[in-house]
């Protein structure tokens, strides 16, 4: 009569060899830091190049702007579009986070619809999300603005 140990370990031998890891489960882990740093080059977004072929698009700019203040203050962004904007703002590793902030990014000199203002705060709402409108000077100094709907009380 075989052990329950001595079961249990073919079993598990057994297990390893037929077990298939269905390809759709798999999950891809993308870097978000080089290992060893390489050559940087600072680039003006003030002029086109390779690296930069937005140079004089304001949304494209103040998109960079935002996104490089807000990553100097510690947050983590991805994609906002699902939700309506440029980024989503988390305030740590966005595995272990919900989002904060939906970021909407405006050139300093444009305005603003009221309707616009009124569809963002309703859109966070709905996501329980605070959002910002988000805008950058010409020296890189972004201002934020929070909308959150607060209804009747």
């Amino acid at each position: 009569m075989e052990s329950s140990s001595t079961g249990h370990i073919k079993e598990l031998t057994n297990l390893e060899q037929t077990f298939h890891f269905p390809k759709e489960a798999m999950m891809v882990q993308i870097p978000t830091a080089q290992i060893r740093p390489g050559n940087e080059e600072d680039v003006d977004i003030r002029e086109a190049s390779s690296e930069w072929p937005y140079a004089g698009h304001k949304t494209h700019e103040a998109r960079y702007k935002v996104f490089r203040d807000l990553w100097q203050k510690g947050y983590y962004l991805t994609s906002g579009g699902k939700f309506g904007g440029d980024f989503l703002v988390y305030p740590g590793d966005p595995m272990r986070f919900h989002a904060h902030y939906i970021a909407i990014c405006f050139p300093e000199d444009q305005d603003i619809a009221l309707s616009d203002i009124i569809i963002a705060g309703r859109l966070g709402t709905n996501v329980k999300k605070t959002v910002l409108l988000c805008s950058a000077n010409r020296e890189g100094q972004v201002t934020y603005t929070s909308l959150q709907w607060s209804g009747l009380q």
